[in-house]
């Protein structure tokens, strides 16, 4: 396990080891504010401490993604490409736009898939997808298509894309 893995286990636990300091502010606020006041500082409290840890979280998981498709495309020989990673409710969503790739498509796809499916990250990620343009100012369009892509995707899993009369 390493040293990244080892840190988002222990911001998963810490996290909700937040509830821990927010009943100590409840305890000592609870004579001195409202009651809706004391609740609202002990909500706000855990809910920030649960939001930084999970912040900290994605920006490790992003580092090491990034990290790891950096490497993937140097090993491929191909160093012109755009990254996006989109932690998303449903997982990370990653998306590699190579530039002028051409020959080198195939190898850089398969590096990079070999590269994330190996990774210790593999299972917060929902979807990857690659795509080789001609240059950076095709990344908008070819953003939109995947964006499609995507939302058809997620409809088609959450059902809605059923096409036997229900909603």
């Amino acid at each position: 396990m390493g040293k990244s893995e080892r840190t988002i286990k222990t911001l998963n636990s810490v996290r909700w080891l937040g509830i821990v300091p927010a009943l100590i502010i409840y305890a000592v606020c609870a004579g001195v504010f409202a009651p809706w006041l004391t609740a609202v500082l002990t909500v706000g409290f855990w809910a920030g401490f649960a939001f930084i840890c999970t912040s900290e979280k994605k920006r490790i998981l992003c580092a090491d993604i990034v990290k790891d498709i950096t490497g993937a495309l140097a090993r491929a020989g191909h160093k012109d490409a755009v990254f996006e990673i989109k932690p998303l409710k449903i997982g990370i969503v990653i998306r590699v736009y190579l530039i002028r790739a051409r020959h080198k498509s195939t190898l850089c796809s398969e590096a990079i898939t070999s590269s994330i499916t190996s990774g210790w990250y593999r299972h917060y990620v929902r979807a990857m997808q690659i795509v080789d343009l001609d240059s950076e100012a095709d990344v908008s369009e070819a953003q939109m298509m995947f964006n499609e892509d995507l939302w058809a995707d997620i409809r088609e899993k959450a059902g809605r894309g059923r096409n036997d009369g229900r909603k």
